[in-house]
């Protein structure tokens, strides 16, 4: 999920004249697949479930299977931000798959969301599955908001000053949310594509 992030960040960062950090190198060099080798994903997170009590088991499986959706949505969006930096063009096909990946990233963060707040969960999963609801959304309009500056940009409609404004505001998108997510994962073993615990 991050490769992405840093993915667009690293072009912006170019574009601006600045210098890419170093620690974000190693995750830019692992090679990204094209779109027409990644699959939209069958399962995203949904439940009808309001005003129950969640048990511990329940929502173990809701963080796993939304995490790992989201991880399973955002490989089909770095192929398509890798098809944009090689300048193809996009199929019909390509298009679609594009289009109804954005719809399932957004349904999913929404059906999680709605889950974490209609329902009673054990106290020691409150927080943290309310902080990994939290930064996944904004991870997901972070990333909507980079591309859209990006097409500004390359449209000329933007200043280089205004993409540093919006690389500046990531919200809960930084290094010590995901380590208090990653914290909560590794205390309650769940094992997800997503983070590395």
């Amino acid at each position: 999920m991050r490769r992405f992030c840093i993915g667009i960040m690293t072009a912006l960062l170019v574009l601006c004249g600045c210098q890419q950090a170093e620690p974000y190198q190693d995750l830019e060099d692992e090679p990204v697949a094209t779109l027409s080798e990644v699959d939209v994903p069958d399962a995203i997170f949904t439940s009808d479930r309001k005003g129950a009590s969640i048990t511990e088991e329940e929502i173990r499986s809701a963080i796993i299977l939304y995490l790992n959706s989201s991880e399973d949505l955002d490989a089909v969006m770095e192929a398509f931000q890798e098809t944009i930096y090689s300048e193809e063009e996009l199929t019909r096909e390509e298009k679609d798959k594009v289009n109804k990946t954005i719809s399932l990233i957004e349904e999913n963060d929404q059906n999680f969301s709605d889950f974490i707040t209609s329902n009673s969960l054990p106290a020691d999963y409150d927080k943290g599955a309310d902080r990994i609801s939290q930064y996944i959304t904004d991870y997901n309009d972070y990333i909507r908001s980079l591309d859209k500056a990006f097409d500004r940009f390359d449209k000329g409609e933007m200043k280089v000053s205004d993409l540093e404004t919006i690389l500046g505001s990531t919200g809960t998108v930084n290094g010590r949310e995901q380590k208090k997510i990653e914290d909560f994962l590794r205390d309650k073993d769940i094992q997800t594509r997503a983070f590395q615990q």
